[in-house]
């Protein structure tokens, strides 16, 4: 299974508005730490998933400003669902090892420093595999359209072991790591840097979710063409 991906890559600028939405994009992504425009933000990946399962190679624009809002909470909900048990794992394996560590015994000492390495390599193991299948759960909560849809374990246990989804999984890992390496760079000039980095992870996640959507509706079968990825060469 070979993956274009110079069009996925390019997915963003499918527009004549492309630049505008990068802008608006990137604009709510600096601004996430008001909480609101974090959810808009997610309601908008959510479209890019929806319009990559149905095989669209156009870019969604940003309306329908409400139902954007809502699903961006909707989906916020589902992330911190499914990153319940990592959480709870690193607060009680770390929490522990530290209050070992503040014992103020050699023992205690070693114990916690021993429990905080391995409950560190834990949660972060845990955050990756819940990271791979909440990324399931938001899809197909954005082609159901329905919050039981994002915890259907039976459609979930189906496409993480599908490799027609795990390789665009990978592609849009990808592509994501990509943009982090070009807004790090970037970053090097002072604040001006700063700013564009944001506005390039933020086009490297819509490429991503758009790469993740065509996966995951090659591996249920679904689209509006289900035999033609569009991602794929």
């Amino acid at each position: 299974m070979a993956i274009d991906l110079e069009r996925v890559v390019t997915y963003p600028t499918n527009s004549d508005d492309w630049l505008k939405t990068v802008l608006i994009g990137g604009a709510l992504t600096l601004f996430s730490f008001l909480i609101v425009p974090a959810f808009l933000v997610y309601g908008y990946v959510l479209r890019v998933l929806r319009d990559g399962i149905e095989g669209q190679e156009n870019p969604p624009v940003f309306d329908d400003w409400g139902t954007l809002l809502k699903e961006g909470v909707v989906a916020f909900v589902i992330v911190f669902v499914y990153q319940l048990i990592p959480l709870l794992v690193f607060l009680l394996t770390v929490g522990g090892s530290l209050a070992a560590i503040a014992s103020g015994s050699e023992v205690g000492a070693g114990v916690g420093i021993a429990g905080l390495l391995g409950g560190l390599a834990l949660s972060t193991l845990l955050a990756l595999a819940f990271g791979y299948v909440t990324l399931i759960g938001l899809t197909n909560y954005a082609h159901v359209g329905t919050l039981g849809a994002a915890f259907d374990l039976d459609v979930i246990g189906s496409v993480a072991t599908d490799r027609t989804y795990a390789i665009p999984w990978l592609y849009g890992v990808g592509v994501l790591l990509a943009a982090a390496v070009v807004a790090s760079v970037l970053g090097i000039v002072p604040f001006v840097g700063a700013i564009a980095g944001v506005f390039v992870t933020f086009y490297g996640q819509v490429a991503a979710a758009w790469v993740w959507g065509t996966g995951f509706g090659d591996a249920i079968g679904g689209g509006d063409d289900a035999d033609v990825d569009p991602a794929v060469a």
